[in-house]
């Protein structure tokens, strides 16, 4: 069974859905987020900044490279908050 990413703000409207699927072979929080830029070049340039956060199970990712995922994982993609 495939993984989801759930998609939330300016991303989730970029998108147009609220979630995806999680391309196959992506072993690395880092890996998800080039591998997406790339599958969406509209998107790269959002997808590349660092104010996008990635969390895995809920735990923001602090060191991408090093957190592995599955499609057992619960991913999501976070865009920087604004408030007023």
């Amino acid at each position: 069974m495939a993984g989801v990413i759930l998609l939330f703000g300016r991303l989730k409207d970029a998108f147009g859905v609220a979630s995806i699927e999680l391309p196959e072979g992506v072993g690395t929080a880092a890996e998800l987020r080039a591998m997406l830029a790339h599958l969406n070049p509209d998107l790269a340039d959002m997808l590349k900044a660092k104010t996008v956060r990635i969390a895995v199970n809920q735990e923001m990712v602090a060191d991408e490279a090093g957190t592995r995922i599955s499609t057992a994982d619960e991913i999501a993609l976070l865009p920087p908050l604004s408030g007023g």
